[in-house]
């Protein structure tokens, strides 16, 4: 129990700190207004609640993501400070369980704008289908395709911010996102995640659990990542890789922090 409250402590703090910020707010309210934007284009009242909450949610990871990890990016950066890592140290929590706390006091107050948008999109949802289950299949759909997606670039934002200068890793935000979920090999090879388990993009989870037909899922690069999105079991292994990968960014975090200090 101790534990969880330190968690909980180090996550409200952060948070705190972030909601004081103008960055979060000046970032995201526009992204939100995009993400409506958005989002209300992928609405299509011929089709059912449950498709047109996967349809919306994966347009909303298009773009959500770039404006969370920008905003964000310098928040383990602070933790290096002079000062500040003194005041995190003297909480009973250690390594990347603190890294998680503070990344996740973040993304929340980041979210906040986002989740009026989801709302209304689920009403509209709702409206256009004349199905009212549109809006709890829309928050569901928030949090299986588009709160992993946010988790993970959050993440890489930290480390990049770790490295590189931050006006600097804010910059290779925007190109990293669409190169791990946008980019397509057959224009421009390189190595991407784009079609494998391992894409944040959430197309496996959309497809599994809203009938969203993928555009990438099953192509990737490397045939035994990239199965055919086929149901539950695909969606499940792509959320588990998508969490374990932001697991080991944040792992690499901590063993950047520690060489800094």
């Amino acid at each position: 129990m101790k534990g969880v409250a330190a968690l909980l402590a180090v996550a409200c703090y952060e948070a705190r700190m972030a909601a004081r910020g103008r960055g979060v707010w000046i970032g995201m309210v526009p992204m939100a207004a995009l993400a409506l934007l958005v989002g209300m284009g992928r609405l299509d009242g011929a089709e059912s609640a449950r498709l047109n909450a996967g349809a919306v949610a994966e347009a909303l990871t298009l773009v959500v993501p770039v404006g969370v990890g920008v905003v964000l990016a310098d928040r383990l950066r602070r933790g290096t400070a002079a000062g500040l890592g003194d005041l995190l140290d003297s909480v009973p929590l250690r390594g990347a369980a603190r890294i998680g706390a503070v990344l996740a006091g973040g993304l929340a107050v980041a979210l906040l704008p986002v989740l009026p948008v989801t709302a209304v999109l689920g009403a509209a949802a709702a409206v256009r289908t004349g199905d009212a289950a549109a809006l709890p299949w829309t928050a569901l759909a928030f949090l299986v395709v588009l709160l992993p997606a946010c988790a993970w670039i959050t993440a890489l934002a930290g480390v990049l911010a770790l490295v590189l200068p931050a006006p600097l890793a804010r910059a290779f935000v925007v190109p990293a996102w669409f190169w791990a979920v946008a980019w397509n090999p057959r224009l421009l090879w390189a190595p991407t995640p784009v079609g494998t388990l391992l894409v944040p993009s959430g197309e496996y989870p959309a497809q599994a659990w809203f009938g969203t037909t993928p555009s990438w899922a099953g192509n990737g690069q490397v045939g035994w990542l990239s199965p055919a999105a086929d149901g539950t079991v695909t969606g499940l292994a792509n959320l588990a890789c998508v969490l374990l990968s932001t697991a080991l960014l944040i792992g690499g975090a901590r063993l950047i922090m520690m060489g800094k200090r």
